[in-house]
């Protein structure tokens, strides 16, 4: 089997039992559910045979906890990583409620059903932001672990793992909007030729959409 990059949706958080958008760095820490959830991941990590060299995650404090945690079941060190925070909300940040969260997930539906990359909160990101941002670590990562036969896992946060499994042309954009990422959950992308395969997303294994 290849080596595979492991996108790991960090623990769950205050901010996620609020419905507050908490997209700025650092953002909240882990609850303790959210610990939980982390040791699990990494337990099932850990027991999956894959073998990285380091647990990678972004700068935000939910992702750092995550990945020391993950990385404390699977007996390795970690190493926070710049450029792959979660999607800005801008404006919106850290308000709750349905007007705020709708306004959210329908600049992502733009993004993913209406192909509107342009499109963005006040003061957010637009999809070609979040792109020129995330991908190049993305295509790094390739490049040095991935093409030398050694696993990656990377703790990121729900919205930017869908929209790095769609740049990376691993899924269809409306099967990305439709299904969301759990706490903790997991998309593992393999090298597929010059581009990506999806071969697990959350609890789906295989390809999915296609």
């Amino acid at each position: 089997m290849s080596a595979r990059l492991h996108l790991v949706r960090h623990g769950q958080t205050p901010s996620n039992v609020a419905g507050a958008l908490d997209t700025a760095l650092p953002g909240a820490p882990l609850t303790d559910l959210g610990r939980d959830q982390a040791r699990l991941v990494g337990g099932e990590l850990a027991g999956s045979g894959i073998r990285p060299s380091v647990v990678l995650s972004s700068e935000a404090a939910r992702a750092r906890e995550t990945a020391g945690l993950i990385a404390g079941e699977m007996g390795l060190p970690t190493q926070a990583v710049p450029g792959v925070h979660e999607v800005q909300a801008g404006r919106y940040e850290m308000r709750t409620g349905a007007e705020a969260l709708l306004a959210y997930n329908r600049v992502v539906r733009d993004w993913l059903e209406l192909g509107d990359l342009d499109s963005r909160l006040p003061d957010g990101e637009s999809a070609l932001d979040v792109q020129d941002r995330a991908m190049p670590l993305i295509t790094e990562l390739r490049e040095s672990y991935l093409d030398n036969a050694v696993d990656v896992v990377l703790v990121v946060h729900g919205t930017l793992m869908r929209m790095l499994a769609v740049f990376a042309g691993a899924v269809p954009s409306q099967w990305a909007l439709d299904n969301r990422i759990p706490n903790c959950g997991v998309i593992e992308l393999a090298p597929d030729g010059r581009g990506w395969a999806c071969e697990r997303w959350g609890d789906h294994l295989g390809r999915p959409g296609y």
